[in-house]
């Protein structure tokens, strides 16, 4: 990716709240590369939520920096999962972002277990 001028703040440094609007960009993509894209979950009835964000700032980003984001998955539960978020600029790290996700009914917004077909995709990644 590529900083873009209007993710900066007054001082050409990336405001500390685009990191996140990265991580959906890069989430979207994986769940392409997994499962074929996310609607694999609308498609059944369910949706994953952000229930929590960890961000370790390492270094700044500038405008028109380009950066890597590796993206794995670092534990589930029956109705949770983590994934892990690594940012990094020619191979220096730049952040580090574990988000958690719960997985809900689309409808009733209540837990509910992540499929198995699913869990053994991100299992095995």
């Amino acid at each position: 990716m590529r900083v873009r001028y209007n993710e900066c703040d007054r001082v050409g440094i990336v405001f500390n709240s685009n990191y996140l609007v990265y991580t959906d960009v890069a989430a979207t993509e994986f769940w392409r590369e997994h499962l074929g894209g996310y609607s694999e979950f609308n498609e059944i009835g369910l949706d994953m939520v952000l229930a929590e964000a960890n961000i370790r700032f390492r270094q700044p980003l500038e405008f028109d920096d380009e950066f890597d984001i590796r993206v794995s998955v670092g534990g589930m539960t029956a109705r949770s999962m983590t994934i892990e978020f690594e940012f990094t600029r020619a191979g220096d790290q730049i952040a580090e972002i574990d988000i958690s996700y719960v997985c809900v009914s689309s409808s009733e917004h209540t837990p509910q277990p992540i499929p198995e077909r699913i869990r053994a995709v991100l299992e095995g990644e």
